[in-house]
């Protein structure tokens, strides 16, 4: 298992692959805030949709929305704001474990797979 950062110039190319690798793909989002204090399941075992960014340049705060749902009636977003670290866990032929977002207020997202894959590297188990 091998860890990778998404350095801040290559996020919205990198959702823009990841959506389009993933896409349909059950998700479990889960949020840990900065005190450690509580785990927020935002969305359980649903297909992915996409996940989008803003970009701050656009005029607005930096955000990242992780969409998912069986259908466009039936969708659920999760947003973070102001995003300011991401990485990928991933197996060494490249599949695609979780995804992490920490925001700058210190909350961690952690974006899972369906069902669970076993071995999460250290840092990247959400409890």
């Amino acid at each position: 298992m091998r860890i990778r950062d998404i350095s801040h110039d290559r996020w919205h190319p990198f959702f823009d692959d990841f959506t389009r690798l993933h896409h349909g793909e059950h998700v479990n989002v889960e949020t840990m805030q900065d005190s450690g204090l509580g785990l927020t399941s935002n969305l359980h075992d649903l297909p992915l949709v996409g996940i989008v960014g803003a970009d701050p340049q656009s005029g607005g705060d930096e955000w990242i929305e992780v969409i998912a749902g069986e259908s466009p009636d039936a969708q659920a977003t999760h947003c973070i704001p102001r995003p300011s670290h991401i990485r990928l866990a991933e197996e060494e032929n490249g599949q695609a474990v979780a995804l992490q977002i920490e925001s700058a207020e210190g909350s961690v997202t952690m974006i899972r797979f369906e069902p669970p894959r076993e071995g999460m590297p250290a840092g990247f188990k959400v409890n």
